[in-house]
């Protein structure tokens, strides 16, 4: 399906010189020839090597021959089931794509251990884990292996029949998984995380559980020729400048529900926050908004939507031509689009909890069975659970976006969906919903890098199990709340209001109901 970017008559009116001065400069053919110059002098070191995504998909057809192999090889052993353990990237890619596909992956990207308990309980007997990381080193994913090959090692099977392993050449899971025995995939590493749906990070995954990546590799190499090739028509350049040409007067992307690829907005959301987040600049989507007539925002939905930004084409044709489009709204922007210098703070903040001999509490006020802790005044009137609802809600500002993080289990049926769409109703301002540590690697990056608008809302949800992480001196809920107050205090860093809030399930219905009436 051929890719098509259509822009209202006034929008198209504004990027029409924009798009005009991008091809007239080459700035396609000098994408696809990987030129690092493209984001400013600053980014060149990096843009250097992290450039590998814009170079011909046909180099990875040999890799998807070897999975649908391997795929058939387990299950003819009765292995049938996928979980993948992977963040950011590494697991949003082949979520889409797996849902796209409709087949069945279990995604493990938290580290709540309600979220973990069941899986792990479960029989592993007839399960592939695929773990996947591209430094090799990532916290919640490192976690996550030790703790199903503790799994496995308890249901009696062996680890190496059942984990798969992917990651970059030399990485230190590289190294841990050629000792162990593993099956294991090397990616590229010149292409970044949030790039990486079209390479071995996408494709393994998904083509365990049963996606066609031969075809999904033919249509993106489709798509890269188009959003590579020279022309005013190019759809790359005409959604990259409607999406950067107003900024920052217009910095959201209000994207609706793609019914043709679930979950698509949540790969887009990490994409173009985390590329776009830094210095002060940055354009946060706001994934299955209601909204459609605020002045700093722009709709983005399926053609035929009435959105301003109306975008058609299948599902690896989209995710090229969004990645190449964030490139050129990151030129535009003039921000680097391969870094992320603040989700990296977020770690340290939390690894320095996790290491601290005699962590210093946090003061919290008791409020109707919830633990309560902020950075702005006026916390010691909260008593009740509506007091924390108004406490949020009054801090919002005309150009103010709600996020939503949420340290607890992710559930189609949890109520944090209703809670957004509520709120969003009630204040007419965008609410985003991230559940953690998941968001921490994607929005997160925006939200302490890029525009200082947003009010967040953590709720951490206390768990019901306790679960050990094999070799580590702190288990999983210990983690899960260091995760939780390095972030609160990284955005307390940065002066926008922050409310932080600990719930059991009871205390949990009541903020519920309060943020919802």
């Amino acid at each position: 399906m051929s890719l098509t970017v259509s822009l209202t008559g006034e929008l198209a009116a504004q990027c029409s010189p924009l798009i005009s001065r991008l091809d007239n400069a080459g700035f396609a053919s000098a994408l696809a020839s990987g030129d690092a110059t493209l984001w400013g002098p600053e980014a060149v070191p990096e843009a250097s090597i992290r450039l590998g995504w814009v170079q011909p998909l046909s180099r990875w057809e040999p890799l998807a021959r070897e999975v649908v192999a391997l795929r058939e090889e387990l299950a003819g052993q009765g292995i049938t089931r996928v979980v993948l353990c992977g963040m950011g990237g590494s697991s949003l890619g082949p979520e889409v794509m797996a849902a796209h596909a409709g087949v069945e992956i279990d995604i493990v990207d938290s580290t709540h251990p309600d979220s973990l308990v069941p899986l792990l309980v479960d029989t592993l007997a007839h399960t592939t884990i695929v773990v996947s990381s591209k430094s090799g080193g990532t916290l919640e994913t490192d976690s996550a292996r030790r703790a199903f090959e503790a799994a496995l090692a308890t249901q009696g099977l062996e680890p190496r029949d059942h984990l798969v392993v992917v990651t970059d050449p030399d990485s230190p899971l590289h190294h841990q998984a050629i000792e162990a025995g593993y099956r294991v995939f090397l990616g590229d590493p010149t292409i970044g995380g949030r790039f990486s749906a079209l390479s071995p990070f996408g494709l393994v995954p998904a083509g365990l559980a049963g996606v066609d990546i031969l075809a999904f590799l033919e249509s993106g190499e489709a798509a890269r020729l188009e959003c590579l090739s020279e022309g005013s028509g190019n759809p790359a350049l005409i959604l990259g400048s409607a999406i950067a040409v107003d900024n920052p007067v217009v910095d959201k992307l209000l994207l609706s529900t793609w019914e043709s690829a679930p979950g698509l907005g949540d790969w887009i959301e990490q994409l173009v926050a985390e590329s776009t987040g830094k210095g002060g600049l940055g354009i946060l989507p706001v994934v299955g908004c209601g909204l459609s007539d605020i002045p700093d925002g722009l709709t983005i939905g399926d053609a035929g939507s009435g959105a301003s930004v109306e975008v058609s084409g299948d599902l690896a044709g989209a995710m090229m031509l969004w990645e190449c489009a964030t490139a050129v709204a990151c030129h535009l922007l003039g921000v680097n689009p391969f870094d992320q210098p603040n989700v990296e703070s977020a770690k340290v903040a939390a690894r320095g909890l996790l290491e601290a001999p005699d962590p210093t509490p946090r003061e919290e006020m008791l409020a109707e069975g919830m633990s309560v802790w902020s950075n702005q005044p006026g916390l010691a009137e909260v008593t009740t659970a509506m007091d924390a609802a108004s406490f949020v809600t009054d801090a919002l500002g005309e150009k103010s976006y709600l996020a939503l993080c949420i340290f607890g289990p992710q559930s189609p049926k949890s109520p944090w969906w209703g809670v957004r769409d509520a709120l969003e109703a009630a204040t007419g301002r965008p609410v985003t919903l991230g559940f953690g540590p998941r968001f921490l690697h994607s929005t997160g990056q925006l939200h302490k890098g890029g525009p200082a608008e947003g009010v967040f809302l953590q709720v951490i949800e206390k768990p019901e199990h306790t679960l050990a992480i094999p070799g580590r001196d702190f288990d999983f809920g210990q983690l899960l709340l260091a995760q939780a107050h390095g972030d609160a205090d990284v955005l307390a860093q940065s002066s926008q209001p922050v409310v932080s809030i600990t719930v059991d399930a009871s205390a949990k219905e009541r903020l519920v109901r309060a943020l919802k009436s």
